[in-house]
């Protein structure tokens, strides 16, 4: 950061709930955390107790029903997007963390958080990929909880045949969708 001659700005990585600081932040931002955490309210509520009043605590999680209502007519697809999210499940992610974030920023003791949804959505060989490679990114989990892919066919040529469902069906399809929320702490 001092690069770019910034010496107001520092970054953290370390535990969530083992930070500390002799001095407030300004903000706590985070994304695509909370949906892994045992318990996010106490992981909001630590985080919330470091930014000062008036600070901002903002958060981006993920929400994977939408993706699945809109790629319910395309049955490679939704497969696909299924098994991911049950494999993360099976791993003790909150697949729908985003929506939650309404009650969790309240229950951490925060205002209601002002929310929106965004979901990308693609027709592209490099954007129908991503189901494909989340499956990729998640074999471990596929082999340590003995989940059968075959219901997705030939694995290898999975990239192909899901391009060639949205091709056929000329439409487009959803990415996860991804849930901000934020919310200034009370002064």
């Amino acid at each position: 950061m001092f690069e770019a001659g910034l010496r107001n700005v520092t970054f953290m990585h370390c535990d969530a709930n083992q930070i500390t600081s002799d001095r407030p932040f300004d903000a706590a931002v985070g994304r695509l955390i909370l949906e892994f955490v045992p318990d996010p309210v106490v992981v909001l509520r630590s985080l919330s107790r470091l930014v000062r009043p008036g600070g901002v605590v903002a958060f981006h999680e993920v929400s994977h029903d939408p993706a699945l209502a809109l790629a319910a007519h395309l049955p490679l697809w939704a497969a696909t997007v299924s098994l991911s999210r049950d494999i993360l499940r099976r791993s003790g992610a909150n697949t729908e963390m985003g929506p939650a974030l309404h009650r969790i920023f309240q229950e951490a003791g925060l205002p209601a958080p002002n929310m929106h949804l965004e979901m990308l959505l693609g027709s592209d060989p490099d954007f129908t990929r991503w189901g494909y490679d989340v499956l990729c990114s998640l074999r471990p989990q596929i082999e340590q909880f003995n989940v059968s892919i075959e219901t997705l066919g030939d694995f290898d040529s999975l990239p192909e045949r899901l391009q060639a469902e949205v091709a056929t069906a000329n439409t487009v399809v959803p990415s996860i969708a991804l849930v901000g929320a934020w919310s200034q702490k009370p002064i």
